[in-house]
């Protein structure tokens, strides 16, 4: 299935709805809870907070970050623990004037992960990389259990894979439906359940907040763009890790910190 790029979910809502809305849906978190194993990060980078769209309200209007600390990246024949932090900003805003309200992405920054050791333990000619990387596609449907829709490409890394090698693409992405709460996948995956946002840190501000994102009935894409970037090796990365590959059989787990400044505050 195709989705059409674009970066923004556009409503307009009556003011009360949109004021509440301007709350977000992370503020609505439950009450403070224990943290979990992983550390809170010392700090928190806003530098990715999207531009605020023309007539947005800054004191209305929210940068989120969202840090991704551990979980699981399975993807076909790729099974990865997520060891490395990633990182994604976005923004919800709301125009005061129009009652516009806007969701608008940031970026995901996410180091790569080994998915094929190298021959003879060579980390560099013949290892194989996986890197996260946006195609274009986020929105957060109002929801209960904190949804999260986004687009994603898996950039495939080697130097003789070309440097447009990926696993889905900005026309075709892995459509990733996260939720806090229960999927509902199809066989053979069983229903996995994630957590909703608590408060685990509030002074020193911004206040933080954990949640658990899962999604584990979601299809995946064939590869694109191997070698010489028109896809000569396509049926290779295709072979090698089971790609297309269909719902059921792959899964996405991510233990993540939330925090969130006003536009008037960055």
């Amino acid at each position: 299935m195709k989705f059409p790029r674009f970066s923004r979910r556009r409503a307009r809502l009556a003011l009360p709805a949109a004021l509440a809305a301007a709350a977000l849906t992370f503020s609505m978190g439950t009450a403070a809870h224990a943290a979990p194993d992983d550390p809170i990060p010392d700090t928190f980078d806003f530098s990715d907070c999207p531009p605020l769209p023309e007539g947005a309200d800054p004191l209305f209007s929210r940068c989120f970050v969202a840090v991704i600390t551990s979980g699981k990246f399975q993807i076909g024949g790729f099974d990865q623990e997520i060891e490395k932090p990633m990182r994604i900003t976005f923004a919800q805003t709301l125009n005061l004037d129009t009652f516009e309200f806007d969701t608008v992405f940031g970026k995901i920054r996410a180091e790569k992960m080994l998915i094929q050791p190298g021959l003879f333990g060579d980390p560099l000619l013949t290892a194989v990389y996986a890197q996260p990387e946006y195609a274009g596609f986020f929105e957060l449907p109002t929801s209960e259990d904190f949804r999260i829709r986004i687009g994603l490409k898996v950039k495939i890394i080697n130097p003789f894979l070309g440097n447009k090698c990926t696993v889905g693409s900005n026309s075709n992405p892995i459509m990733l439906d996260l939720t806090t709460g229960t999927t509902d996948p199809p066989a053979p995956n069983q229903p996995i359940s994630g957590e909703p946002a608590s408060i685990v840190r509030s002074e020193p501000p911004p206040e933080v907040r954990y949640a658990k994102h899962v999604d584990n009935s979601f299809a995946v894409p064939g590869a694109t763009g191997c070698v010489f970037n028109f896809g000569a090796a396509n049926w290779l990365i295709n072979q090698v890790g089971g790609f297309p590959s269909p719902a059921g059989k792959n899964t996405v787990i991510q233990n993540e910190y939330i925090v969130e400044k006003s536009y008037s505050a960055l």
